[in-house]
This record gives C-alpha cells, structure tokens and sequence, in this order.
C-alpha cells in the first residue's frame, strides 16, 4: 500500500527528513509545508506546499487538508507547532503525528517544568532553581552553593535562550538580558538558573511511542559560533555522528536512567508521548547529566544521524505512531561516521544577511557528500542566495571520521556567499580526535629512523678514518667537512670541483647485490672528473637517498667508496643520508658525489693554447661500461628477456654473471695519471662518460680534427655482446659508450709517456688542422672490429640508443664571482683568495626530502631549488665558512623541461642569495629509479674560513654564554615524511585552505628554508666578534642539533616564550597528535640558526641583527652535571604551544592601516602578516588613505589589498571625516586600526569608538619627544640613543599606554637623515611585534588594562 506523508517546517532538518523519506519505497508522495528550495529538489516525489496555500500556523486547517490528501503520517519538525499543540489537533483528526501533543512537549517548551519533571523521576540533572524576579536571580547567582553560571530562559527561543558564563558577573548580566529585558519575549519571563558542568556535551536522541524507547546513533553538536567554542551561542554550527566521547557503559547508563525513567515518567504523568524524545547530555566525572530535553529532532544532529540509518525511516515513525515500535530494531550503517559544517550567513546569530548569490553549491547529492538546505532561497535568475542565519550544512561521510570531517569541511570551504561572505567552524569533531586521538605521531611512524641514521654514521666512522691524508680536519658529524690547504704544497691553489651521479647502473648493482661496486663507481667518477682540470682529489662527499635505510647495504655503499677514495688519495670527509619513503620505493636508492681537488693555476687543464698539430690522441683502457648509459641498457636487456643473473658469455672465464660484468666497478685514473699532471707532462685530458666522440668533441678543439684508428686497439667483447645482443648499429656504441676507452689524454707529439708509463695506453689518433667544411672526428676499424665481436650474438644492426640529456648552460660570472674563472671547455673554478692567511675549504651536502613531494603534487618547483642552497649553505656557516660556490644534482623519471627550469631558476636565486657561485649542474633521467613526475635533488655547497675563524670553539664555550636565535621561515627541509603522514591521517590535501593564514597547507610549507649568509657573513668576518658557535637546526630538530656544537659537559636552556611558536608547527602537532618532545626533536620550531655568543657582546650582536633579522635572546649555556640528562631542556614550550594551538582555533583579525603617503610600515605590516612564522594572527583588510596617488596606495593594490581614498577636505569637520571612516571601517568588519603616517589628528568620538583598538608608531622613545621633528631634537639634546614606539592612541598626543619600544644607538657623526633611516629599521620590526601581541591578546583586554 503506498502513502502519503507531510512534513512540517523548511529548514536543514526537514530537508535531511525529506531526503530520507524518498528512500522509503513505502512512500509515493511528500509534502512538506512550507518546504524550501532543496526539498523541491528531491525528486517527483517531493512536493512543497506554499504558505500561501496552507497557513503552518492554523492547525485545524492543516488537518483538514491532511484528511482531503489522506495523508498517513504528518512528521513535525520544529518544537513550536508541538507546544501549540498541533499533535493534539492530528491525534483528534485521527491523523498520525510523529511528535508529541502540547502537554508532552512542555518538556523542552517550559525548562522549568522540564527540570521539575526530571527531579520528580530521578533523572540525573544539574542542580538549579526558577526565577521570575531578576534581583532574586543574581543574588541566587552571587550565594548559590555551586556554580549557578548557566542561565536558561524557561521557554523556548530557537536554541539561542541560554548563556554559560565565566563568571558571575557575565551570569547576571544575562539574567539583566533575559528576564530583564525579555530578549526573547515571553520565552524568558521565567528563568532557569543552574549548576555549571564540567564535562563533554553530547545529544543522544531516541525514538518512543510512549512505551518502547530506542536511541539512535549518540551525536555531538557545536553550539558556538566560532572556531574552539569560542563566540556567542547559536542554534548549532555543526555536528558529527556517531560521537566516541561517550562510552557504551555510559549509553547503556543513558538508555536505563535518562531515556527509559524518562518514558515512564511520562506515562505515570498520563502524558501520552510519541516521536522523537531528545536528551542534551554532559559527561561529568559523575557520569552523564541531562542539560535538557527536545521533543524533536536536533537540528543539526538530524542531517548526520539520519545519513547512517539503514532503516527505513517511514517504518520507524509509523511504529512509534502506532505503539509497535518494540517490533523494530534499529538498523545503522556499519563503519561510517558523518561530519555536517553548518555554513552562516554574516552578522548571524544577531542578525542574518539575506540575498548574496551562494556560487559553488554543488548540483547534486552522492553517497559521501550532501548540502542540506536551512536558510537558502533561489532569486528571480532561479540562482541560490542567502535566505536566513543558518544557510545550509554541508555533510560528508567516511569511514574515517577524520577524513569526514575534513571533506565536510573542504565542501564548505568550497562554497562562497558572494556579498556578505559565510561563517563556518573549522574544526567540527576535532573533540573528538583529542579525546579519542589515535596513537601520537613520530617521525620514525611516518617511516624515517632516526636511529638507523645514526647506526650507520656509527659503522662508517672507520671507513672515514681509513681515507685520511694530509689536510684533513675533525671527523663525521659535524656541519660539514673540512680540509687544510697549508698542509700541501700549492703556491697558487686553484680549487675544481665536481659533481656525479651513477646513473641507472645502481638499479643494476642492487638488484644484484654489487653494493660496493656501485659505491666504488661515484668516487671513480668525480676523482676521474677532476684529473680533466688537472686537480688532485683532496675531499670527497656523499649523498645516499632511499625508501628505507637499510644499514648493512649502506654501509656497503660506503665501503665501496672509501675504497675507492683510498684508490684515489681522496679524504671521505662525510655525506648526507636521506630516508624518503614517499618518493622512494623501499629498496630503491640513488648516490651523488661530490669531489673537491686543487691544481696549481699554471698547471690548470686542458691548455688549448698549447695544441699543436701533430699531438697525440691517447686512450687509455676502460674497465667496462663505467656508468654511462645504464638507464636504456637494462631496459632494453629486460625487454629482450635478458636473465643478468645468467653466466656471462664475455669476460666470464670465472664464472661471472652478466650483472657483474656489466657492473664492473669504473676504472680510477688519479695514481696512473697525478703524477704526470702535476708534472706538466699532459695538455688535456676527457673521462668518456657521454660516449667515445662526444668527449673527444670536448678535447678537441674546432679548430683541430682527428681520425680514431681502432686498428690496434682492442675493443672489450662486452661490447660486441651488447651490439648482437640489442641490434645496436656501431655508431650507436660510439655515440653513447666509452667502447673501451675510459680516458683520452692529448699528449705532445714527441711525448713518449703512453708507452713507457702508463700501461696499456694506445695511441687513438693525432691531431691536424682541420680542414673546411671536414667532420671534427673521424673512425677507422672500429665497425670491423666490432662486426667480429658481435656476430656469435646475433651481429651488428641499425638500432640507436637515445640522446643523453644536454647539461644545461650556467648563468653567466659576474663582477660578485670574482675569484671563479672558466677554464677553456667552460668548466668553472676558483682561485683561493690570497687574503686567507690559513685557508680552511669548508664541504657541505644535503637535500631537500620529501619537500620535493610538496612540490610534485603541486606543481609548484620554484622554492625547492632554494631550500637546496640554503640547506647547504647555512651548514658552511656553522663552520665560520663564508660559501663561495655551489653544486647542484638533479635526477628525475621523466624530463620535464619546464619543471626542471623552475627548480634550476631557485638554485640560481639561492646561490644569489647566498653570495656563491653556480658551479656545476649534473642532470640525469631514469626512468627505472624514479616515476615520472618525481625527482630528487642534491646539493654540495664549498666555503672558506681562515683556520683561526673556524667553528665551534668547543673550548671557548662556557656556562653562562648566551643563546641568540635566528628565526626561520616555517618548516625549513626536514620532517615532511612526517608532514605527509599528518595530511594522510588528518584527511587533508596540499590544496585546502591553512587554519592559521590565508594561504593552501602547500603554499605554506613551500616556503623556502632561509638563507643566513648575507646576514652573518658581515658578522663573522669582524675580529672579536663574540660568536664561539652556530647551529643549523635541521633534521633532529632542537634537541638534536644544538649538542653538535657542545662539549659534553655541558648543555643549553631555552625559553620558548623568548621567541614566537610558527603556527604551523601548532597545526602539526594538534593534527598529527605530535607530543612536544617528539615536535622539538623533529622540527626547528621556529628556530631555523643559533648562535652562541658571550654574554659580554651579546648586546653589539644584537645590534647588528634584531631589526634586521628579529633576532632574539633565547637561552643561555648551562653546566651539565649528570651526563644522562638531556643536552637541550626548553622551558615554557607546552604553554607556548597552548597559546598557539589556542589561536589556531580563533579568526584572525582584521586590521585596517590609515595612510597618508608611503607607507613603508604599512609594506612592513603587509609582509609581516602574510608571513605566517611570524605568528601574526591578524590579516591587513583594508587600507584607507587621506591623499589620493600616493605609494602607499600603490603597495595595497599590488598585495591585493581593498584600498580606499577618503578626502579630508570633502568634510565640514574632523568630526564628519571620521565618522566617515568609521563607517568603511565597521562595514570592513575591522577588528584593529593602525596609524601608520596618517596625517590627521583624530576627533574624540573616533577615539573613544576605536579606543583599544587603536594603535600608532611614533619615531621616539615616548614619553621622550612627542610630536614632530623628534629626531632633531634629540641630536640636539645629545642624547646617546632614540628609537620608536608603538602605543594606543588616546584624546591626547603620543600619551597613549605604550605597547612596543625599540632603541637604536645614536652614532658619532650622525645626522637627523642617518638617524631616521636606522630608526625607520626598528619601525619595521617594532610595529608588526606590537600588531601579534593586540592580534593574539584580544582588543578588549588590551583595552581594559589601559
């Protein structure tokens, strides 16, 4: 039999009851009176009735229309119509009504009744008593026996009747608001007073027909308007289904003492009671207690209850109708969770905006993401505009109640009220994350040890030791590597540098356990590099990246280098190990390496200037592949079903795999060829890694040729194997392999060198003028040779290999590269510069990690370029280094040319900031290592010091030495495999909006690492200058980085309240559920350099870097008695982190600057507030100036920032001037004004409105020189220093309370134009200072204690 229901009321509820109705296949038709937009669109079977056509508010007229429609069931929504008793009117009609008659519904109607009723049947309660007079109230309030702190009008007032106070005062200012001034009319002419609570609120609502009760799904609402139940009460701003903060033996305690007593109460009352029965809960120690009853559905717990009924909903209401409802068990849908974000027009819950155009709302439902409507009407266009305070919630449903409230969220984020803007909470079901949290996060769960990190410094520790020469400095561990150049015996030291990868050959080596071949090939390939600048290998470093370390093959990895660096005399100084299990598969690793050696200037390789024709061409013999090539080999090898594991045919007389023939180490040239170099017995040399004519192109110059004779050289037969093997053609060997030849050397024609001491070497060619229009290099007997090779395994073809990427073209030297110079192929260098008296080369390395995902997911390259350098570059700092060159490492999946600039571009700007020299860029695409939007980066950065400037001064350090911190700029480089887990576990993307900026959670965290050089260079090179230390905080975080720096006995302590938490690190540690320690261990938290310095001068350091770089005294140098205690104890981080958390959850204030010409501060103010390290908790929302073309103008429309001309001089008075302003300033929804050059003296009535709210810079040291012209007079007055002051502004000038000071020295020779600038400095950093304190403090406390 089919049925007919109608549905009273239009709102979010009705439209979730409607929706789930449709579902019914009981049902052929809804009505729903008055209904709304979004019930229309349900479907055929929904139809609204106007109120035009039935009024909702003559009962006898609705039953009348319900016996014409013969309509089954009517299902009341709202509590009004109830406690007019329109179920009384039905039941009498003889039409079924879901909801209670009159008498039935006074138990949310009448509190006072209510709270009676409870008392009457034992129904757990808060404590309370009933007023009609208002000055009995308060004195209840002021004497009460417990905290009588909730305020409740005893009649109903749309959800909005009631006030928890914090204090007493608050408590009978609402009993003033209520009873005294019947805000909510008649509703409030009695009032409840009762007992604050303690505990978590959650609804619990049931079904009953008067006899059976049966709860649904337990929910929690979110009556405050604002983020952290902050704000005014409302009618509910969201909610979450089912809610974990009550346990199943706190329900059960529920369903017998509240819900069951409840029912029968009711019955022994002979109230006959049928519908919804809805219990407000508190979870006290005590156990639960009933706030209050409803005696309907909540709204809006309705729109994420009734998404998880599997039941059907019509059968429910008829069973509590028609008293079977013992004959249903509720069914819920298993394993989901629902998150509803109500979205508000502005100005609610006091008033509510109607007609903004709703853009974004979505054009339907689907089964994880609803829009239920409440408040939202279509215009004349049928477009969908605001229509009320509530406008609509938006619900999304997931297994993961985390991932549900985030997608509810970023469905609402999604949709725009075009003229007023919407409100929404943010952090709907975040109680429950506290409460019932998942396990704390830690880097080592989001993949990366730590600990194995440190085990494997550990096991190469004497494989370093075993690599010793002369020159070498310290040992692994420190901030880099370091190398005395006085321990050799260069007179002009040139410094080469170079940088290699191994290409795809390492997928080879791990796939078939060559792991110390593959370490020997990196130092092969970078000391071999150096020998074509003629430079001795003094320093090599590593960098190792992986999936998951994994420490025996690691170690092996190293191993296979420090033999090679033993081969080739070359000191392994340290290297960078990078765990990044998001952008490496585990047991994928890639190695870079980097080798730094010296060449006397004269003897500087190749020497063009000295070819002559008749030269010899040398070749000396490769001992395999070497690297090149690997990447199109192996793929190519597996496409034909090449087993490498099998015997090889070639260079296999001892049973050797093809893997390990193929994975023969690269051959090292240094002791064959060092000796000869250095003796001027060379003029050229070319290691062939791109393929035999390519590199003789590079020694070669155009203006001689050369014909290569393989008559009698011996091709290796691996490559005749390979040729049959892959059908590759001669020329494709000779293009992309060294086809034996491992390295060319241009010999004089009379040089016998080749065959009296360098074994094996064969003369290739000899060089001759090159003829017009005559190829470069020509080959004779190669393809014969290798016809022979090839044919047992399948001969010679015409296939090619592809083209090896081209290294991209360096930036031109400029005037700042002074001491580097190119050598005549290009290749860069740098002369030692001879003002170093003890010259110590400072070698450096890192990445970026997982940041690079940030990236790639992104698309946004430009920034992670400069993490690189600045990664690099602030470790050279830490050794008393000024950085000087810069080497990059790029390797990817698949090229991607326009990604790859972008990266290149920030390496370029990084190196720029860092005052060094772009060295050397290798660029490699291996599709078999990486997927082919990934890359990795590496980078090696090398710095100077004199040996007597070097840091740390271990020995120096004393208790008492004072701790200077650098900020930085966010997360800087390290922890993102934790950041990504985070995301992961929090259900967010990179592309959703950041709690605490008005940025993406990707625009944030690609903000660049900071770059310290340009700001301690000038320092460092002072003589005395204090600083016995600095410390990078990278990986390892606080704890982890400072004792790099510390002698054993001792340790540092730092005062985080000295400095400001980034509330990025907050928000990592709220959504990740990160504890402190873990936070401190892991991040820099808002420290990106510390400087130890003694506390005599750290008043001069100070000067040089508060304003410039908001430099702060962070803690002190302490003795460390007990050498089990922690080296680093931060005091005060769990309050700072509070404080921060705390702001995460409230909106950021909008700050309003008055200008009336430039507007430096304002630029300052701008940038400090788009910064978000600077925990400036507020956002410049408009700018309004006096003067019409002035920069300061120009400097809002550039940041986007809604700016407006107000002429003074269109008024009559300053009174009408600036009640003009604040007009625009209250329709701005202006939280904060500043004063920042506005040339109006303000009237009182502004003042007095603005009045704690209101701030100003002055360019002195109030109450020192108020007015004009202060920088004169206190030259005049021969004051030693002046400064400026931030300060409120009050009726009288510049004697407003004073919230921020900053002093700056008045120099010798100063003029007021030298003394304005430098002030001009502080002002920058003293007014954003001041704009967090009111941003963070609350206006109207600042104001109260002025």
């Amino acid at each position: 039999m089919s049925h007919s229901v109608l549905v009273i009321g239009g709102g979010g509820r009705e439209h979730a009851i409607c929706w789930k109705l449709t579902q019914s296949p009981k049902i052929t038709q809804i009505y729903a009176l008055p209904g709304s937009f979004g019930i229309a669109q349900l479907g055929s079977k929904c139809q609204n009735v106007g109120a035009d056509a039935l009024d909702p508010k003559d009962f006898e007229a609705i039953a009348k229309w319900c016996t014409q429609k013969r309509i089954s069931l009517v299902v009341v929504g709202p509590e009004d119509p109830l406690a007019l008793g329109l179920g009384d009117v039905l039941q009498k009609a003889g039409i079924a009504c879901f909801g209670p008659g009159k008498q039935g519904a006074q138990i949310e109607a009448d509190k006072k009744w209510a709270k009676d009723f409870m008392l009457r049947h034992g129904i757990p309660t808060a404590r309370y008593e009933s007023f009609t007079d208002v000055n009995k109230a308060k004195k209840f309030i002021r004497n009460a026996p417990y905290r009588a702190l909730v305020v409740k009008a005893a009649g109903l007032a749309a959800g909005k009747g009631v006030v928890v106070a914090a204090h007493e005062d608050e408590a009978c200012a609402a009993v003033d608001e209520i009873l005294g001034r019947l805000k909510y009319g008649e509703a409030g002419s009695t009032l409840v007073v009762e007992e604050l609570l303690e505990g978590e609120e959650v609804s619990v609502l049931a079904f009953t027909d008067g006899k059976t009760i049966q709860a649904m799904l337990p929910a929690q609402d979110h009556k405050r308007l604002c983020d952290g139940d902050t704000g005014p009460n409302t009618g509910g701003m969201g909610a979450y289904c089912p809610c974990p903060l009550i346990s199943k033996q706190a329900l059960e305690l529920v369903q017998r003492a509240v819900l069951e007593r409840a029912i029968k109460g009711l019955g022994q009352e002979r109230i006959a009671y049928q519908g919804v029965l809805y219990a407000g809960l508190m979870l006290t120690r005590d156990g639960p207690r009933v706030l209050e009853f409803n005696c309907r559905f909540g709204d809006p717990e309705t729109q994420v209850i009734l998404p998880l009924l599997d039941s059907d909903l019509y059968e429910v209401m008829q069973a509590c109708c028609t008293g079977k409802l013992d004959k249903i068990s509720l069914q819920w849908r298993s394993s989901l969770t629902a998150v509803g974000v109500i979205m508000a027009s502005a100005g609610y819950p006091e008033t509510s905006t109607k007609g903004s155009r709703i853009l974004g709302l979505p054009e339907e439902n689907t089964e994880t993401q609803l829009i239920f409507h409440s408040g939202l009407a279509v215009n004349a266009q049928k477009q969908p505009v605001t229509n009320g305070g509530r406008v609509l919630i938006a619900v999304a449903l997931d297994a993961s109640l985390r991932l549900a409230a985030a997608q509810a969220t970023k469905l609402a984020a999604s949709i725009i009220f075009d003229k007023d803007g919407a409100q929404y909470r943010t952090d709907i079901a975040q109680k429950a994350f506290k409460m019932t949290s998942a396990a704390p996060l830690s880097y080592k769960d989001s993949g990366v040890d730590i600990d194995a990190g440190d085990a494997l410094v550990q096991r190469i520790k004497p494989l370093s030791r075993g690599t010793q020469r002369p020159g070498v400095m310290g040992g692994l561990g420190g901030f880099g590597g370091l190398f005395r150049v006085k321990d050799l015996s260069y007179k002009q030291p040139v410094i080469a540098e170079a940088i290699q990868g191994v290409g795809a050959k390492i997928q080879l080596a791990l796939q078939n356990e060559l792991y110390d071949h593959i370490g020997y090939d990196l130092v092969a390939m970078c000391c071999n590099e150096l020998l074509e600048l003629g430079a001795e290998p003094v320093a090599f470093l590593d960098y190792i990246a992986c999936g998951k370390l994994q420490v025996p093959l690691a170690a092996q990895l190293v191993k296979g280098m420090a033999d090679a660096c033993r081969d080739g005399r070359c000191a392994l100084l340290g290297g960078e190990t990078a765990e990044m299990p998001s952008l490496y598969a585990r047991g994928q690793y890639d190695m870079a390496g980097y080798c730094v050696g010296l060449v006397e200037q004269s003897q500087v390789l190749p020497r063009f200037d000295t070819y002559q024709t008749g030269d010899l061409l040398v070749g000396l013999p490769s001992s395999g592949l070497h690297c090149a090539g690997f990447n199109e080999l192996l793929t190519q090898l597996a496409a034909a079903g090449v087993n490498l594991k099998d015997r090889s045919p070639v260079g296999g007389d001892h049973g050797l795999s093809l893997a390990q023939v193929l994975g023969t180490p690269t051959r090292l040239y240094v002791q064959q060829l060092l000796p000869h170099l250095q003796a001027g017995e060379i003029k050229g040399v070319a290691h062939v890694t791109h393929g035999l004519l390519h590199d003789v192109e590079r020694l070669v110059p155009d203006s001689f040729e050369v014909r290569l004779d393989f008559g009698a050289v011996p091709v290796p037969k691996i490559f005749g194997w390979l040729a049959g093997q892959l059908q590759l053609s001669a020329q494709a060997l000779l293009e992309r392999h060294n086809c034996g030849i491992g390295m060319l050397l241009v010999l004089p024609k009379t040089s016998q060198l080749w065959h009296t001491v360098l074994p094996a070497a064969k003369v290739l060619g000899v060089l001759q003028t090159r003829k017009e229009n005559s190829a470069q290099v020509q080959v004779r007997n190669f393809k014969e040779q290798l016809l022979q090779l090839a044919a047992p395994f399948g001969g010679l073809a015409s296939k090619q290999l592809p083209m090896e990427l081209v290294e991209p073209q360096l930036p031109a030297l400029t005037a700042a590269n002074k001491d580097c110079f190119e050598n005549d192929t290009g290749r860069r260098l740098t002369r030692l510069p001879a003002h170093y008296a003890d010259p110590i080369l400072v070698l450096g390395t890192d990445g970026v990690g997982t940041k690079l995902k940030v990236a790639q997911q992104t698309g946004r390259h430009d920034t992670v370029g400069i993490d690189l350098v600045a990664m690099c570059v602030n470790d050279i700092l830490c050794n008393g280094a000024q950085p000087f060159s810069f080497s990059s490492y790029y390797a990817c999946g698949k090229w991607q040319a326009l990604s790859a600039a972008e990266v290149a571009a920030g390496v370029q700007e990084g190196a720029t900031q860092a005052n060094s020299t772009l060295m050397d860029v290798h660029i490699a695409a291996l599709s078999l290592l990486y997927e082919p939007q990934v890359y990795d980066l590496a980078g090696f950065a090398l710095g100077i010091a004199d040996r007597a400037g070097i840091l740390p001064r271990l020995n120096d350090i004393q208790p008492g030495d004072m701790l200077i911190g650098l900020p930085s700029s966010g997360v800087h480089s390290n922890g993102f495999s934790l950041v990504h887990k985070v995301l992961r576990r929090a259900g967010l993307t990179l592309s959703d909006s950041a709690a605490f900026s008005g940025r993406t959670l990707g625009e944030e965290l690609l903000v660049p690492t900071k770059i310290y050089v340009k700001a301690l260079t000038p320092l460092l090179a002072q003589a005395d200058n204090g600083i016995k230390a600095l410390a990078h905080i990278t990986g390892g975080g606080l704890l982890e980085n400072i004792p790099r720096v510390l002698r054993k006995d001792l340790a540092v302590r730092l005062d985080a309240n000295k400095y400001p938490l980034p509330p990025i690190f907050a928000w990592l540690a709220a959504a990740g559920n990160i504890a402190p320690l873990e936070l401190q261990r892991t991040y820099n938290c808002g420290l990106g350099l510390i400087l130890v310095v003694s506390a005599e001068q750290v008043k001069a350091v100070m000067q040089q870097l508060r304003y410039t770089q908001r430099a702060v005294v962070v803690g002190e140098v302490i003795a460390r008695s007990d050498p089990k205690k922690p080296q680093v104890v931060v005091k005060n981080f769990e309050s700072s982190l509070a404080r921060s958390l705390k702001l995460l959850t409230q909106p950021r204030r909008r700050v309003a600057v008055l200008i009336s010409g430039t507007g430096s501060n304002l630029q300052a103010l701008i940038d400090a507030s788009r910064d978000s390290a600077q925990a400036l908790h507020a956002e410049i929302a408009l700018v309004i100036s006096n003067k019409a073309g002035v920069l300061g103008l120009e400097r809002a429309t550039e940041a986007g920032i809604p700016s407006l001309v107000i002429s003074h001089r269109d008024f009559g008075s300053r009174e009408d001037f600036d009640a003009e302003l604040t007009r625009h300033l209250v329709a701005a929804r202006i939280d904060l004004v500043c004063l920042a050059g506005f040339m109006r003296v303000l009237s009182a009535p502004f003042v007095s409105h603005w009045r704690g709210r209101l701030i100003n810079i002055h360019p002195s040291l109030l109450p020192k020189y108020p007015g004009l012209d202060v920088q004169r007079k206190a030259l005049e007055a021969g004051e030693i220093e002046s400064g400026c002051t931030v300060h409120f502004v009050d009726e009288g000038v510049d004697t407003g309370s004073i919230l921020v000071q900053a002093t700056v020295p008045i120099l010798e020779g100063d003029d007021v134009n030298s003394l304005t600038q430098r002030i001009h400095q502080a002002e920058h950093w003293a007014y954003p200072r001041a704009l967090a304190i009111l941003a963070a403090s609350g206006a109207k406390d600042v104001s109260t204690s002025n």
